[in-house]
């Protein structure tokens, strides 16, 4: 009998170790969910949007933190550039992102504008003509500025920056751009914010750019130890030289009206500059591709079996038109629809006044207007179709014309603003000039001439 009891005993002395273990585990996950569940709730009470706004703005501190390390370091001029320019385009998005936390606090419509329908942007194909003398660029003489450039792109709160190209100089007709720069969450009342920033390559105002007649003066009048001393000494100014600075050199401002499906010219504010030296000679145009896609187009808003125009059908009603199929699974199969009815802004939709489960959708086609006829199976789908349709119609108008020929948006080659090591050559490769694109160049200078 003491065996028996020892067995026993055994098994439940096994018996409560596994309870045990299932105990600290449950315990432990309760606890673990409590957190969760703590955290959840102090992330929800301050907002999402400015929970992440907080932390873009501890991330650009971050990269303000590195530039600055790097530009302290920087042994190299094209170090120097890149390292002032992350430098400069990071103070630009804290400061947007600190004017958006202060909108967030303060105004209570656009936490309520969250809910709306936005889209995705692109803009690319950047070219921006210059205007160089003939002297300067077909003689190589004269002007002997080098520029180094890049563009900031702003809508809203997201700040994205292109690459930057340089030496930029009289053998150049066109700064062209090759980066594709995205924008999520874009309302249809968007302003997109353009600006060029230049820096003049201070070591090409050196004695290698000064005047040909200068020139000879000089190098007959030093002699070899003289010239040395006096290349060193230019050296050391240029190593003690300050941070880089960019000047504005010129803006232009972009709405929904301006996308379109190819590349189009747009008026360029030129901005004065305090120092002529400085301004980079651009032309008033500039030419780029801003496309632009409603995430309301891919939406499928409501998919069920309806009645329409007396028969039954599987119903879909996305991209702003009414599919209809025969079944479901001629849905799933991808097949052709065999009724369609599309949603503008000039489509009225009306409830029945004899049915309550019933909607007329009216269309005028040809001059002559059509009506058909959506019936559901119960009031509370018919009133969820009627609003979904009358938010169809308001989202036709709000997108104009963007819904009506589809923009296609580029893959980006930069996506979201962060940048990584480009060739600052990109411009080498141009595809001929914006000169030869603007037929108003040739009558003007044919006009002065008269004159």
């Amino acid at each position: 009998m003491a065996p028996r009891r020892k067995s026993i005993g055994g098994l439940r002395g096994s018996s409560s170790n596994v309870s045990d273990k299932e105990n600290n585990y449950l315990r432990s996950l309760n606890d673990y969910q409590a957190r969760v569940r703590r955290r959840e709730s102090i992330r929800n009470c301050k907002n999402v949007a400015e929970y992440d706004l907080k932390r873009k703005i501890d991330l650009e501190i971050k990269i303000k933190e590195g530039s600055s390390k790097l530009l302290a370091a920087a042994r190299h001029p094209a170090q120097s550039l890149e390292a002032a320019r992350a430098l400069f385009t990071s103070t630009k998005r804290m400061s947007a992102y600190m004017v958006e936390l202060q909108q967030h606090k303060g105004d209570v419509s656009l936490k309520a504008s969250i809910t709306e329908n936005k889209g995705k942007l692109s803009i690319s194909d950047l070219r921006f003509p210059l205007m160089w003398r003939d002297s300067d660029h077909f003689k190589n003489r004269g002007d002997y500025r080098r520029f180094a450039v890049f563009c900031i792109i702003r809508v809203g709160a997201q700040v994205h920056d292109t690459s930057l190209l340089y030496p930029i100089d009289r053998e150049q007709t066109d700064i062209c751009f090759s980066d594709i720069l995205l924008f999520d969450n874009v309302p249809a009342e968007f302003e997109l914010s353009l600006e060029i920033y230049s820096h003049v390559l201070q070591q090409d105002l050196s004695i290698a750019s000064t005047p040909r007649r200068i020139r000879r003066s000089i190098h007959s009048s030093i002699s070899k130890t003289v010239g040395r001393k006096l290349v060193a000494s230019l050296r050391d100014e240029r190593g003690s030289s300050k941070v880089p600075q960019f000047d504005l050199v010129a803006y232009a401002k972009m709405t929904l009206d301006d996308t379109d499906l190819n590349i189009r010219s747009h008026d360029l504010t030129l901005n004065s500059v305090e120092r002529k030296i400085h301004a980079l000679p651009l032309f008033g145009h500039f030419c780029c591709r801003l496309a632009i896609q409603p995430y309301y187009m891919d939406k499928e808003v409501c998919a069920e079996y309806v009645i329409v125009n007396n028969h039954r059908c599987w119903v879909r009603l996305q991209g702003f038109q009414i599919e209809a199929w025969k079944s479901k699974k001629s849905s799933d199969k991808f097949e052709k629809p065999t009724y369609t009815i599309y949603v503008n802004k000039e489509t009225i939709v009306r409830r029945s006044k004899s049915k309550t489960n019933q909607l007329h959708v009216i269309n005028r086609v040809d001059g002559n207007e059509t009506s058909d006829t959506v019936q559901l199976y119960s009031t509370e789908n018919a009133k969820k179709w009627f609003e979904q349709l009358v938010t169809c119609v308001k989202e036709h108008a709000r997108w104009k014309h963007a819904v009506i020929n589809l923009q296609g948006i580029s893959c980006s080659k930069i996506s979201n603003g962060n940048t990584s090591t480009r060739n600052s050559n990109d411009n080498v490769n141009q595809q001929g000039s914006l000169y030869d694109e603007i037929p108003l160049i040739g009558n003007i200078l044919r006009a002065s001439m008269s004159n």
